[in-house]
């Protein structure tokens, strides 16, 4: 039919012939599940061959330190941008409310 769905990948997995598969691309397939929902690009709860090729090229390899650097680098600065939206959000709220507002950081 052109695509699998999470009970067949997971009949698919526990062959040696497909273990050796993901195993030359570098890839572990210990979880199913995730492995799965990164592949399902349009979340449609089947994968299409599309969908697969462009699952493995985009796991392929390991994730090495100065990408586990720069991920570390972007959440620290969203978590920052976060932080200051929700106090400025607070601070209009409580002008809105038309209580004191604590010091701005």
């Amino acid at each position: 039919s052109g695509s699998i769905t999470i009970q067949e990948f997971e009949d698919h997995l526990s062959s040696d012939l497909t273990k050796a598969f993901f195993e030359s691309l570098g890839l572990e397939a210990d979880d199913v599940w995730t492995l799965f929902k990164v592949m399902d690009i349009d979340h449609g709860c089947q994968i299409e061959a599309e969908e697969f090729v462009m699952g493995c090229m985009k796991l392929k390899g390991s994730a090495k330190g100065v990408d586990m650097a720069k991920l570390a680098l972007d959440h620290k600065t969203m978590a920052d941008q976060l932080a200051k939206f929700i106090r400025r959000t607070d601070d209009t709220l409580s002008l809105m409310m038309g209580a004191p507002t604590p010091e701005l950081k």
